[in-house]
């Protein structure tokens, strides 16, 4: 039997995934990301699949399905950290935040802030920022929170607010 070339299939790896939504419920599974980096991460390819402007994504689920999941209905989405490779001191400067967000969720870690001047802190990085999810450095890998379940931010590293 021959094999059927689609022309329209587009190459994708599989980035794992653990997703928490407005509802409390749990998701786990792979996003598909373009193949761009030796391995997919969370701190580079679901950013850059997460704010784009389409309101759903895909979503892998254990069972081999995919699931369309609404971006507004997410509340964080964890996965492996590419920290370990090295490179994440080139992302910024870290500041520790705490993060209170809808649900009863806190997410404590670290906010790499990109310096634009010598005195930039949490708050002018958040309110410049225009990315709908925030990266996060946690101890055991990274997480992205949707700005918009963010209730409370505690900034616990020495800037002044």
């Amino acid at each position: 039997m021959t094999e059927v070339h689609n022309e329209y299939f587009i190459e994708k790896e599989q980035l794992p995934v653990e997703i928490t939504m407005v509802t409390g419920e749990e998701l786990r599974g792979a996003l598909f990301v373009q193949p761009t980096w030796p391995r997919p991460s969370i701190e580079f390819d679901a950013p850059a699949l997460l704010n784009l402007p389409e309101a759903y994504f895909p979503l892998m689920v254990p069972d081999g399905g995919t699931r369309l999941v609404a971006k507004h209905h997410v509340v964080l989405m964890r996965g492996s950290s590419a920290e370990a490779e090295g490179g994440m001191e080139s992302m910024g400067d870290p500041a520790q935040v705490v993060f209170q967000c809808s649900h009863d969720i806190t997410v404590c870690g670290e906010l790499m802030i990109a310096r634009v001047t010598s005195n930039t802190r949490v708050l002018d990085y958040l309110n410049r920022s225009d990315e709908e999810f925030i990266l996060l450095h946690e101890s055991a890998g990274a997480v992205l929170v949707n700005r918009s379940h963010i209730v409370l931010i505690r900034d616990e590293s020495d800037a002044p607010a």
